[in-house]
């Protein structure tokens, strides 16, 4: 009995630190609101970014957060004197929770993610890597968005009169992708903000890590300053600290 109780003790403190460490590398989260160029604006729902994009006729967002009832992002609309119908469309940059599960909220909204990625959001699949099969058992699954679509096969979606380009950044996770507007690069988790320079998502929260790494060459030839991302908020001079990046590696 008590060898048994060392052991388990034992199996206890390295999983103990085995998630103390993983938490160490996490990025660090940005502040509640950021201010973009052209009234975009990014909410932090808890621990992930959502951001509203003006629209046509309304907004569009890139990733909703993790709760189905998007209060930050509801709370931000409001200020704006909209509410949650005036949500036309929602870009997903990857099949995560924490950035899919408010597009719950907008049932009227068409909801767009990479064709790799959907079979996670539709809960046909388990999320990969060592954070996201912790996450999953811990977490309920969350509700699938009312009108889940792929991605068009080509290199721009337009929603409702914005067009934004589609760059796929797999690695993070099977479909992760990127959305590009003007200047501005919603990178999801493929690419954050860490200090004065840009980091790659963890191996403990990735599918592919090497992929992940690798793939950040495809950003070389997209003209893009800003970096929106979806945890540590904005990164300016964002292509500089890739090109940076990338001749450290």
């Amino acid at each position: 009995m008590k060898k048994i109780l060392i052991g388990t003790g034992v199996l206890i403190l390295l999983l103990a630190l085995g998630i103390g460490s993983m938490f160490s590398v996490m990025p660090k989260k940005g502040p509640p609101l950021v201010e973009l160029p052209g009234s975009i604006q990014g909410v932090l729902c808890r621990f992930s970014y959502s951001w509203i994009v003006p629209s046509a006729t309304g907004v569009v967002l890139v990733d909703a957060g993790l709760d189905e009832a998007a209060p930050d992002i509801i709370a931000a609309l409001k200020r704006k004197g909209l509410g949650p119908e005036s949500v036309r469309g929602v870009l997903i940059t990857h099949g995560h929770a924490d950035h899919f599960g408010g597009a719950a909220a907008f049932p009227n909204a068409r909801v767009f993610a990479h064709s790799a990625d959907i079979p996670f959001i539709r809960g046909e699949k388990k999320p990969e890597g060592v954070f996201g099969s912790i996450f999953s058992k811990f977490s309920p699954r969350k509700k699938p968005p009312a009108n889940l679509e792929p991605l068009p096969a080509s290199a721009t979606i337009t929603v409702d009169g914005i067009a934004f380009g589609i760059i796929g950044l797999p690695g993070h996770s099977p479909g992760s992708v990127a959305y590009l507007l003007g200047d501005i690069l919603f990178s999801g988790d493929a690419l954050m903000g860490k200090g004065d320079s840009v980091m790659v998502p963890n191996s403990f929260t990735s599918s592919n890590p090497e992929q992940s790494r690798q793939v950040l060459k495809t950003l070389l030839n997209v003209p893009f300053a800003i970096i929106a991302n979806g945890h540590t908020g904005a990164v300016y001079d964002g292509r500089k600290k890739v090109e940076a990046y990338l001749k450290n590696q």
